[in-house]
């Protein structure tokens, strides 16, 4: 019969086979784009960008980072917590790289940069993961309004086979439907989560440790509600730079392009680009960082817009470099900080450590 421990070490194992398996497969499929795109062509497209390409291009990822801190500061300001705003690019930068690292682009690191201000600033976990909750409702319903636009187009696009406009239709309505629902059931108090905790505690082990977590849900829950009600303005604020930092996102291939090639995307096809991108983020992100995986859907989506292998690749290389410089910052802080560890086999993040120094 095996041991626990063997059990456990064996599991450790094919997870580092596993892991090692998607990085190398990510990392071949980029490769061999790479290759396909023919080195020198993209080389040569990447060279077309120039010294103020290289800055635009980087101004808009970093400007993207700068109005997401303030979006996030915001809120932090409304509900009153004293957090400065210098204080919330170390976490921001901590939650990036670790959602940029695990198999989803767009959730993942949140509770890592609640628990690095709770901890650094001696606040509640509750109430600061309930500021990062509602500015992840708010980015939710920034990316909604403008894929919508994109959504419209795609069905309208000759291009876009009739699976594929289904697919998108589908997907986004269900997106709709779900920001809409957490948006009435969080905003309106109903405090479904800590509730559903305590119906919990009563039926299920661990009494005591489910109803501490009611408790904190609780917490936060009320702290959303107030976010939508108490200090609204605050609110709109943070909505305000979610649109802008989706904006800067959503005008990256134009950047990069109109620097390259000196011509400019067109309004539509800016749209498509930027909603078909979306699906491609949310489905093909398996693989650390999404390499080669969201790399290959987004050649593709340029095909449709008419935009050359080589000049795509030397798009998503050039936006990887930079967006990898943010998530080796994020890194470091996590290392420095403490919280990257190695346990039962893999990488953790741990958010936990009561003796941890602020």
């Amino acid at each position: 019969m095996t041991s626990p421990r063997s059990a456990r070490s064996l599991w450790a194992v094919l997870r580092w086979v596993g892991l090692a398996a998607f990085m190398v497969g990510g990392l071949a499929l980029f490769g061999a784009l790479i290759y396909l795109s023919r080195p020198g062509d993209m080389i040569t497209e990447i060279r077309k960008v120039g010294v103020g390409g290289g800055l635009a291009v980087v101004a808009t990822v970093f400007l993207s980072m700068l109005t997401w801190a303030l979006s996030w500061y915001a809120l932090l300001r409304g509900a009153g917590l004293p957090v400065p705003w210098p204080r919330t690019v170390s976490p921001l930068l901590v939650g990036f790289a670790v959602t940029y690292l695990t198999p989803s682009m767009y959730i993942g690191g949140e509770p890592v940069r609640a628990h690095w201000v709770a901890r650094d600033r001696g606040i509640p976990m509750a109430r600061v993961l309930a500021t990062v909750i509602v500015e992840r409702i708010l980015s939710g319903f920034s990316v909604l309004a403008f894929a919508s636009i994109g959504v419209v187009l795609t069905l309208a696009s000759p291009a876009v086979s009739l699976a594929d406009k289904g697919t998108v239709g589908i997907a986004l309505g269900t997106l709709a439907l779900l920001l809409v629902g957490a948006l009435v059931l969080l905003a309106r108090e109903v405090r479904w989560i800590s509730r559903f905790l305590r119906w919990l505690a009563r039926h299920v082990p661990g009494r005591e440790r489910l109803l501490r977590a009611a408790g904190h849900a609780a917490e936060m829950e009320a702290e959303i509600h107030r976010a939508f009600t108490l200090y609204r303005g605050h609110t709109l604020v943070a909505f305000t730079l979610q649109l802008l930092t989706v904006f800067l996102s959503y005008i990256r291939p134009q950047v990069f392009f109109y620097f390259t090639q000196r011509d400019l995307f067109s309004f539509p096809q800016l749209s498509l680009y930027f909603t078909l991108s979306l699906f491609v983020n949310a489905f093909l992100w398996i693989t650390p960082g999404g390499f080669g995986t969201t790399d290959g859907g987004r050649v593709g989506v340029f095909s449709l817009l008419g935009v050359p292998l080589s000049a795509a690749m030397a798009f998503n290389v050039l936006y990887r470099l930079v967006d990898l410089i943010l998530v080796g910052i994020g890194v470091q802080l996590l290392v420095r900080r403490g919280l990257l560890r190695l346990r039962h086999g893999r990488v953790t993040v741990d958010v936990e450590r009561p003796g941890e120094k602020r």
